[in-house]
């Protein structure tokens, strides 16, 4: 009997199994009902063709600006794993399918990072409108758990709202590592805050709008 003291390996988080190719200029594509369900299998055979002996199983995508997405089905296996072949696939993809002047740019690996909501923060405490939330809440975090937040927003916009309330809450991103940290609470402002994933956890964004689900 094998050992059972030895765990499988953690299944990845998607984004971390995600790499995609946006299109020169962001713009639908005609075929975009049609590439995801094609484009795997031309994937695998672009692979099989380089002697590439990573998983071939993917999952793919189209959104509304064109910008094409896979993602491996093998749970342990990262996007980074395929960085050698980011090239081959984009040629044999720009070949497969009509691009006109507008091909689609090299693959890369989607952006990885996960939003968290901190809960019951006194509002007391909140800085005035000219003081960004993202630095104030930044050095907090990282001066209690050397932890490096990407962004940071207000859960609810309206600052009046905010103002009627004695608590707010406020969504920061951070890498799937600095997760753990981070959860289920943290010690902030001399109070123990709740802190839980968002809805909104593991979506791909990419800071130019064009690569977005």
């Amino acid at each position: 009997m094998g050992d059972k003291s030895i765990k499988s390996p953690s299944s990845l988080p998607l984004a971390s199994r995600g790499f995609f190719a946006a299109r020169t200029d962001p713009a639908g594509h005609a075929l975009a009902q049609r590439i995801p369900a094609a484009f795997p299998d031309i994937a695998a055979a672009t692979l099989n063709d380089s002697n590439c002996l990573l998983p071939k199983g993917f999952i793919a995508k189209v959104n509304n600006r064109g910008a094409v997405s896979l993602t491996g089905t093998d749970p342990n296996n990262p996007a980074e794993s395929y960085t050698l072949y980011f090239d081959a696939l984009t040629r044999r993809h720009n070949q497969s399918f009509p691009v006109g002047d507008n091909p689609w740019l090299t693959f890369t690996k989607a952006p990885t990072t996960v939003l968290l909501a901190i809960h019951s923060i006194p509002t007391h405490i909140l800085p005035k409108d000219d003081y960004p939330i993202f630095i104030f809440i930044k050095k907090s975090i990282h001066n209690r758990k050397e932890v490096t937040i990407g962004v940071a927003r207000y859960l609810n916009q309206s600052r009046a709202v905010r103002l009627t309330k004695q608590t707010t809450s406020v969504v920061v991103s951070v890498t799937p590592d600095d997760v753990p940290i981070l959860l289920p609470d943290l010690f902030l402002f001399s109070k123990r805050l709740k802190v839980e994933k968002t809805m909104q956890a593991n979506r791909y964004t990419q800071c130019t709008n064009c690569y977005r689900f």
